[in-house]
């Protein structure tokens, strides 16, 4: 699993732009924003960021054997 989250580090951090910026857009654009909606992006765009800074430091672990 670790192996996996080291190849998509990056991919994770580019997919977490996504529903971070539909939510500011949400969030924004509205007068009345659903906020549920605004939730789930933001919640989507964490755990996507978490997923790839996780692969970074996959990535760029030093092996101490």
């Amino acid at each position: 699993m670790s192996r996996w989250l080291a190849r998509l580090a990056f991919s994770f951090l580019i997919l977490a732009g996504l529903p971070f910026w539909e939510g500011y857009k949400e969030m924004t654009r509205l007068a009345s924003p659903p906020y549920w909606r605004i939730t789930l992006y933001f919640l989507a765009a964490g755990i996507s960021a978490g997923l790839g800074v996780r692969g970074i430091q996959e990535r760029h672990k030093i092996d101490r054997e």
